[in-house]
């Protein structure tokens, strides 16, 4: 007898965000009726606010989702990055600068090309999400000069950037952040307690390397190294090119690094003085270079891709300049569908607060839950995970968070250093499973876009392809926390993982 096949159902990016936001929806609906809240808890007062569950399908709930569609979907941060940054890769891609650059790694190992990007991609979060925007289609691209699966380059970068989202080689703005809450949470527990950016340095060193060898090792068996070579372009390799576009870059470079030094004549311009810590003048919310990066690297990649494409002759005129800048655009459609469906998913459970409710829920099992030790640190861990697949924004999670898991880790003898950074690795983790993170969204939409063998790519099937390095990844954090905590060394200057 024959076998009867069984037809496998891929449900396409946009059909899931569409279902999601109906089962978002339909909960809401029920939630509402049974009542559905939780308790939060205020950072400084610690006076608590009851937040409940609102029906998506009330008056003001419909009037919310039509009415804010657009107006959300303008207002996606990401989106402004990925177009500058598309046009960035496209003139370095057009005029051969990017090819003379990386078409001699073809014969490097695979590992090793792994193992730098997975570093270059965990390091690169210390520019926050710019990271996502610049590295997914740069990889990409270089990944096709490899004769390498553009795919395997996007979804190995993703990994990297995404899962080491809570360590790296030096702190950056967002934990500049984290570590205010964390200080002013603390004080209620701890008399004169002080955060300092630096006080997890040494785990986030071991964390960075540990994450980046267990990562190239699971993404070289579980991922495809080559693919069929396409038909190359006809581009001119030149010496004089290269150097004439490394000297321009140069001063590019050095006009950059000198508008970033504080207290030198005529330095720091792309600084905001009025902030007190350096990575808050360097990278806060009204700092120049902020949202300069992204322009001042375009501008770079501009005039060294020009220089490098008129000396070369693979540029021959402003015309052909001016086509190069739109050609990575094209297959780009669905990363723009995605964000705007993505934009409409979040506003449904943004209104519901249905993720704020069912975060305040776990949070308050953890608070009674009265354990201690390797237990509490495993269990704020699994929490911090689930919250963050639930809603996958690093600050507001800590704002819900801090004060439950900060007080039950100091009852426990655990340092608020140490606490802060079992969320952070908590809320890395949950965003690589999360489907409710932006990025994925536009990971998918690269993926889209590099795929030139017609492959089925979908929203879970894409999740299942990367499931095997997500889940060792994930045992290396807990590993990496447990451990921490059990051997008790210092985690930074000046702190423990204990009291």
């Amino acid at each position: 007898m024959r076998k009867k096949r069984t037809r496998k159902i891929n449900l396409g990016p946009l059909t899931v965000m569409i279902l999601l936001s109906a089962i978002i929806a339909v909960i809401s609906f029920i939630g509402s009726k049974l009542g559905l809240s939780g308790v939060l808890t205020d950072q400084e007062t610690l006076e608590t606010t009851t937040i409940t569950v609102n029906n998506i399908f009330s008056k003001e709930g419909i009037q919310y989702v039509i009415g804010s569609a657009l107006r959300n979907f303008r207002g996606v941060e990401p989106l402004v990055a990925v177009i500058v940054s598309l046009i960035t890769v496209s003139i370095l891609e057009v005029s051969g600068l990017l090819r003379h650059l990386f078409g001699g790694l073809k014969n490097v190992k695979s590992s090793i090309i792994t193992f730098v990007v997975l570093f270059i991609s965990i390091c690169s979060t210390f520019v926050g999400d710019y990271s996502y925007a610049i590295l997914l289609p740069f990889v990409a691209a270089i990944y096709r000069i490899m004769g390498r699966d553009a795919k395997t380059g996007i979804m190995t970068s993703f990994i990297g950037i995404t899962m080491g989202y809570g360590t790296g080689l030096v702190y950056n703005y967002q934990d500049v952040l984290l570590g205010n809450m964390t200080e002013v949470v603390a004080r209620n527990v701890l008399d004169n307690y002080s955060f300092f950016p630096w006080s997890t340095l040494f785990m986030m060193l071991a964390s960075t390397i540990i994450l980046t060898i267990v990562g190239t090792i699971m993404i070289e068996k579980t991922f495809p190294k080559k693919v069929r070579y396409e038909e190359e372009e006809e581009l001119v390799t030149s010496r004089p090119a290269l150097r004439a576009a490394i000297a321009a870059f140069i001063v590019m470079a050095l006009v950059t690094v000198w508008s970033i030094i504080p207290g030198l004549p005529l330095s720091g311009w792309m600084l905001d003085e009025s902030a007190k810590s350096y990575m808050a003048k360097l990278m806060g919310e009204n700092a120049p270079f902020k949202d300069g990066f992204m322009v001042i690297l375009l501008g770079m990649a501009l005039i060294c891709s020009y220089i490098y494409g008129k000396v070369s002759r693979n540029i021959k005129g402003s015309g052909e300049f001016n086509k190069a800048i739109s050609k990575t655009f094209q297959n780009t459609g669905f990363i723009f569908a995605g964000l705007f469906f993505a934009s409409i998913m979040l506003s449904v459970l943004e209104f519901t607060n249905l993720n704020t409710v069912l975060s305040l829920k776990l949070l308050e099992v953890l608070r009674i839950s009265e354990m201690s030790g390797v237990f509490i640190v495993g269990a704020t861990l699994i929490v911090c995970i689930i919250i963050t697949i639930l809603n996958p924004s690093t600050i507001s999670n800590w704002r819900i968070a801090s004060p439950i898991v900060i007080d039950s880790l100091v009852r426990a003898n655990i340092s608020p250093e140490f606490g802060q950074m079992i969320f952070k690795a908590g809320d890395s983790i949950g965003k690589c499973f999360s489907p409710f993170y932006i990025f994925f969204i536009i990971m998918l939409g690269f993926l889209y876009k590099a795929d030139s063998q017609d492959e089925d790519i979908s929203f879970f099937g894409t999740i299942r392809k990367m499931c095997p390095v997500l889940i060792v990844l994930a045992l290396t954090w807990l590993v990496i926390i447990v451990g921490w905590n059990l051997i008790g060394i210092s985690i930074g200057m000046g702190s423990t993982a204990t009291l």
